[in-house]
């Protein structure tokens, strides 16, 4: 009688285990489904950030990155989303991507050369010249884009993502 008891809660636990486990390997696949990698015209890309999960998945698509940009504004360096970028072949302007990025972070692929960047958060442009070597050092060229505070008095930056901001480069250390 004793036996089937354990038997019993033993089995219990290990059924609710494996629910536990199904569940977190949906919230994985959602996030990782959020962060999928996207291809246009020899262009790879993944934009978000948004929470420590996607930062960590982004950390990891820079394997195949050869530049990584983040955007922030304000001097607390709050992070922003919904940041318009224009990435062009500085010498074919015919060859680039125009994207809404969809977290403070993006992580591209970009054929070897000199690329004009340009992001644009409200009313604010910011443009940069990036010249970029094809993904074989492991070390993305790091970028990052500062736009004035908003009016209104916008959400601050979390302790967390405050920290993200000024370690940004070492996410999920």
């Amino acid at each position: 009688m004793h036996t089937s008891r354990i038997h019993i809660r033993l089995r219990s636990r290990i059924a609710a285990a494996s629910a536990g486990l199904v569940l977190c390997v949906a919230a994985a696949g959602s996030n990782a489904q959020t962060l999928a990698w996207r291809e246009q015209d020899a262009i790879g890309w993944a934009c978000g950030g948004i929470g420590l999960e996607e930062r960590q998945a982004l950390k990891i698509l820079e394997a195949k990155a050869n530049a990584v940009m983040l955007f922030v504004a304000g001097g607390r360096g709050t992070l922003v989303a919904d940041v318009r970028l224009r990435v062009v072949a500085a010498g074919d302007a015919t060859r680039g991507l125009e994207i809404v990025a969809d977290g403070p972070i993006c992580v591209l692929q970009l054929p070897a050369g000199s690329w004009n960047i340009e992001a644009r958060h409200g009313d604010t442009v910011r443009s940069r010249t990036a010249l970029l070597k094809a993904q074989d050092t492991g070390q993305p060229q790091r970028l990052q884009f500062a736009f004035p505070e908003e009016s209104g008095g916008g959400p601050k930056a979390s302790p967390e993502e405050s920290s993200g901001v000024s370690d940004w480069g070492r996410v999920g250390r």
